[in-house]
Protein backbone atom coordinates (compact mmCIF):
# COMPACT_ATOMS: atom_id res chain seq x y z
CA UNK A 1 0.00 0.00 0.00
CA UNK A 2 1.36 3.41 -0.92
CA UNK A 3 1.87 6.29 1.53
CA UNK A 4 0.01 8.66 -0.81
CA UNK A 5 -3.08 6.43 -0.64
CA UNK A 6 -2.89 6.26 3.14
CA UNK A 7 -2.54 10.06 3.41
CA UNK A 8 -5.42 10.60 0.96
CA UNK A 9 -7.71 8.32 3.00
CA UNK A 10 -6.55 9.92 6.26
CA UNK A 11 -7.36 13.42 4.98
CA UNK A 12 -10.76 12.34 3.64
CA UNK A 13 -11.75 10.78 6.97
CA UNK A 14 -10.31 13.67 8.96
CA UNK A 15 -12.45 16.14 6.99
CA UNK A 16 -15.63 14.07 7.44
CA UNK A 17 -17.49 15.70 10.33
CA UNK A 18 -20.07 12.91 10.38
CA UNK A 19 -17.43 10.58 11.88
CA UNK A 20 -16.81 11.11 15.60
CA UNK A 21 -13.17 11.75 16.51
CA UNK A 22 -13.10 8.56 18.59
CA UNK A 23 -14.19 6.53 15.55
CA UNK A 24 -11.82 8.00 12.96
CA UNK A 25 -9.04 5.45 13.46
CA UNK A 26 -11.60 2.67 12.96
CA UNK A 27 -12.88 4.35 9.80
CA UNK A 28 -9.32 4.63 8.47
CA UNK A 29 -8.61 0.96 9.19
CA UNK A 30 -11.76 -0.06 7.34
CA UNK A 31 -11.08 2.30 4.44
CA UNK A 32 -7.58 0.88 3.98
CA UNK A 33 -8.24 -2.76 4.73
CA UNK A 34 -11.90 -3.47 3.98
CA UNK A 35 -10.97 -6.06 1.35
CA UNK A 36 -8.70 -7.90 3.79
CA UNK A 37 -10.71 -7.78 7.03
CA UNK A 38 -11.29 -11.27 8.41
CA UNK A 39 -12.25 -10.53 12.02
CA UNK A 40 -13.30 -7.58 14.16
CA UNK A 41 -14.13 -7.84 17.86
CA UNK A 42 -14.08 -5.07 20.46
CA UNK A 43 -12.14 -2.71 18.15
CA UNK A 44 -9.45 -5.31 17.44
CA UNK A 45 -9.13 -5.77 13.69
CA UNK A 46 -7.49 -8.72 11.94
CA UNK A 47 -6.55 -8.44 8.27
CA UNK A 48 -5.20 -11.14 5.96
CA UNK A 49 -3.75 -11.09 2.48
CA UNK A 50 -2.40 -14.43 1.31
CA UNK A 51 -0.08 -15.74 4.01
CA UNK A 52 0.28 -12.33 5.70
CA UNK A 53 -1.95 -11.71 8.74
CA UNK A 54 -1.86 -8.50 10.80
CA UNK A 55 -3.77 -7.39 13.90
CA UNK A 56 -4.48 -3.87 15.11
CA UNK A 57 -6.03 -2.91 18.45
CA UNK A 58 -7.77 0.43 17.84
CA UNK A 59 -8.40 0.95 21.56
CA UNK A 60 -4.69 1.63 22.01
CA UNK A 61 -4.12 3.58 18.81
CA UNK A 62 -2.40 6.95 18.68
CA UNK A 63 -4.64 9.98 18.74
CA UNK A 64 -5.97 10.57 15.24
CA UNK A 65 -4.69 14.16 15.05
CA UNK A 66 -1.07 12.88 15.09
CA UNK A 67 -1.20 12.45 11.32
CA UNK A 68 2.49 11.71 10.76
CA UNK A 69 2.49 8.90 13.30
CA UNK A 70 -0.88 7.45 12.30
CA UNK A 71 0.21 7.32 8.65
CA UNK A 72 3.48 5.61 9.66
CA UNK A 73 1.54 3.10 11.79
CA UNK A 74 -0.83 2.33 8.90
CA UNK A 75 2.09 1.98 6.51
CA UNK A 76 3.77 -0.54 8.84
CA UNK A 77 0.50 -2.38 9.40
CA UNK A 78 -0.39 -2.74 5.74
CA UNK A 79 3.16 -3.17 4.39
CA UNK A 80 2.92 -5.92 1.80
CA UNK A 81 -0.82 -5.49 1.22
Amino acid sequence: MFIKGIKRNYDKINADDSIADADKIDALLLALGKDYLIDQQDRVYVFRKGDLTVKFDAKHARAYHFKEYVVKDMNKLFHGF
